[in-house]
């Protein structure tokens, strides 16, 4: 039987793809669209954000089952912002150590549902060898040691402690390594700039000695970070961006005989965790949620979470949660953020019911699961006011999605990931949000958000024994590997 690799490349996006085989700059992507098929237009996850998206992956499901929301959230049992790294100040503000510790142990420990289960879990369950490079999600049954730099250490106060779950072969830049592989000689790619080895290069290391090694997983995933990095910053090179990262793919085949050898020895698998939308370089391109919330007492970032604030504000770029701290307090903020029509939804809870409201103006949408309606899913749904709000339309007992794809369960997957009152603002193409200390991207790329441009991602596969069913959606991967490798998929 084949053994499948799965690179997730960041912010890999389906028109760049083809743009950058087409102008003949992708060899190694070129090599496999010849060999195998690309879906363009696969639906990732809501928030479109690399830590909901990879627990997703992992699991198969959304939010409201694994229980990590975004990136970026409020968790009332620890009253803390749990922050999976990301933007300077605000990692600063909120305590470098935790932040670490968030996303070393925390996510994959404590906040990762116990009631799902990963691809890793169930192929290890099964007799089968799992294994995950550079993936920040990648709970399993095997326990590792964290080897923390001196400086890392020093700077996080010495705390950071704890064992780390993961498959068997289990890679974390320089952080956690395999003791399969030869000692790969010191470069750059594993500098503290160059984030002690989270990077393009160092995880192809990591997997050619893997490969060569002899013990090669059945399953691997790995994670390919650099594109998101420059298309934050330079969007309109996003084609010589993604080249980059065929460079290192390319390093990946000539690691074989030939690279007909990679692909009879393996199943490839390549998608993308989300797009990115390019923010507008006007003042008016950054959403001021602090200014839209005067009067409320926003919480600021770096103080304790006590009832003397009002609302409490966690920024996903694109998307932001706002978690009212009084339940009372939820339909004002509502109102507080309703008026912009640069927020383009805006939705909560009522019950087991989804309220979501157009930005900009009064019309309304509920929806709840059940119901007469089915979409191309097959989740069936009750609605009720406007589908318009979500861009819908319904013919008979049919439900097509337009400019938000999988719009109803992506958003009741964020909704419903926490059983507290929550508002989720969602920005409209050419916007971002901005709050104290949130990194912007003016002129740059951004993503988080529910609309098709930060949620369609390509899936390309090579050498699979079965067709990926259509229409795709990330959370079917799993499955999908799953069968692949002879595996009945585990109910959770």
């Amino acid at each position: 039987m084949k053994k499948i690799i799965l690179f997730l490349v960041d912010s890999m996006m389906p028109d760049v793809l083809e743009k950058c085989v087409a102008e003949k700059k992708a060899p190694a992507l070129q090599f496999f669209l010849e060999h195998g098929e690309l879906i363009p237009d696969c639906v990732t996850v809501f928030p479109t954000m690399t830590a909901s998206v990879d627990c997703s992956l992992l699991s198969g499901v959304y939010p409201d089952q694994h229980k990590v929301p975004g990136l970026v959230w409020y968790d009332p049992k620890t009253k803390r912002i749990i922050n999976y790294v990301n933007g300077f100040q605000p990692v600063y503000r909120i305590g470098i150590g935790q932040c670490a510790s968030n996303v070393l142990f925390d996510l994959n420990e404590r906040h990762f549902s116990r009631n799902v289960k990963t691809i890793h879990e169930e192929l290890e369950e099964k007799g089968l060898v799992s294994g995950s490079i550079n993936v920040i999600a990648h709970r399993g049954h095997k326990q590792h040691d964290a080897k923390i730099p001196f400086v890392l250490d020093a700077i996080t106060g010495f705390q950071l402690k704890e064992k780390v779950s993961g498959p068997t072969i289990l890679s974390l830049g320089t952080l956690i390594q395999p003791d399969i592989f030869r000692p790969i000689n010191w470069n750059w790619s594993h500098a503290f700039a160059s984030s002690y080895g989270i990077n393009d290069s160092y995880a192809i290391d990591v997997l050619i000695e893997v490969i060569r090694s002899g013990k090669q997983p059945d399953f691997t995933l790995v994670y390919l970070p650099d594109n998101d990095h420059k298309v934050h910053q330079t969007p309109e090179l996003a084609v010589e961006h993604l080249a980059d990262v065929d460079k290192q793919l390319v390093r990946f085949l000539d690691s074989f005989a030939s690279w007909e050898q990679a692909v009879e020895r393996n199943v490839i698998m390549l998608i993308s965790d989300h797009g990115q939308t390019v923010i507008g370089q006007e003042p008016e391109a950054n959403i001021p949620l602090d200014e839209m919330l005067f009067p409320f007492r926003v919480h600021r970032l770096g103080a304790d979470i006590t009832p003397d604030w009002d609302v409490v504000v966690c920024n996903n770029e694109r998307m932001s949660y706002l978690y009212p701290l009084s339940a009372e307090l939820l339909p004002k903020v509502v109102e507080a953020v309703s008026g912009d029509s640069r927020i383009d939804l805006v939705a909560w809870k009522e019950g087991e019911w989804a309220v979501v409201r157009a930005g900009g103006s009064d019309r309304t949408f509920r929806y709840c699961k059940g119901g007469p309606l089915r979409d191309a899913y097959g989740t069936q749904w009750s609605v009720q006011g406007d589908e318009g709000v979500l861009d819908l339309r319904i013919d008979g007992h049919t439900v097509t999605y337009q400019a938000y794809p999988d719009g109803m369960a992506r958003l009741y997957g964020a909704l419903f990931s926490q059983d507290i009152p929550v508002i989720v603002v969602n920005a409209a193409p050419g916007y971002e949000f901005l709050s104290e200390c949130s990194p912007t991207h003016q002129g740059g790329g951004s993503h988080g958000s529910l609309h098709q441009r930060d949620s369609m991602i390509p899936l390309l596969i090579v050498g699979s024994a079965q067709r990926f069913p259509r229409p795709a959606r990330l959370i079917d991967v799993k499955s999908f590997i799953l069968q692949e490798l002879a595996v009945a998929p585990v109910l959770a």
